[in-house]
């Protein structure tokens, strides 16, 4: 029986490539009852606590994860991958959460961690959407170049030479913003190094 939360809740799971959660049915209206119904009827297999997957859509790592630990933010070579700026896919998935935030669930799953100063971790958090049109926390351009150069070493010199370039080609980018973040994490003379190069 279908019932007046549906359609709702089936935009819900469309613009969450096949992901919703228990919280984001409640946020919806739906109580308890109505959302383990709807659970039943959709076939919707529990991925996590109060997440569900629909068994139809090809799951999307990046959102699946995101909706498990919300405030890690996809960073690094995983932000390189959904800014197009690189063509490897990233394994294992990084992700960077606050230096006081317990990431051991994290790890669990296999998942690359950069922990980053309080004051530096909302700088340049943007909606990003994975390839498949689902929505997640990432850093944007500008900062996951700064993050790029800050860990140079720690990266294949292939991958930073092909983010660099294709940054610098990017018609989005935003060198006034790079410059600013560049200056609070107190790498600008690096960036400037970098950037004087590929420009």
């Amino acid at each position: 029986m279908i019932t007046k939360y549906d359609k709702t809740l089936n935009s819900i799971l469309e613009a969450n490539a096949g992901i919703i959660t228990s919280a984001e049915a409640q946020e919806a209206g739906a109580t308890r009852p109505a959302f383990s119904d709807y659970v039943r009827r959709r076939g919707l297999e529990k991925t996590s606590r109060g997440v569900y997957l629909d068994p139809d859509v090809f799951p999307d790592e990046m959102a699946l994860l995101q909706k498990r630990f919300p405030k890690a933010a996809f960073s690094h070579e995983s932000a390189l991958y959904l800014h197009d700026l690189t063509d490897r896919e990233p394994v294992p998935i990084s992700v960077t959460v606050e230096s006081s935030y317990n990431a051991s669930p994290l790890k669990a799953q296999g998942v690359r961690i950069y922990y980053t100063k309080p004051e530096w971790y909302e700088m340049g958090l943007a909606e990003v959407e994975t390839p498949s049109g689902a929505k997640v926390r990432a850093y944007d351009k500008e900062r996951t170049i700064c993050d790029l150069i800050r860990k140079r070493t720690a990266f294949d010199p292939a991958v930073f030479r092909q983010a660099i370039r294709d940054y610098v080609r990017s018609r989005d980018k935003n060198l006034a913003r790079l410059s600013d973040y560049a200056r609070a994490m107190n790498i600008e003379s690096r960036v400037y190094e970098v950037m004087e190069v590929a420009l």
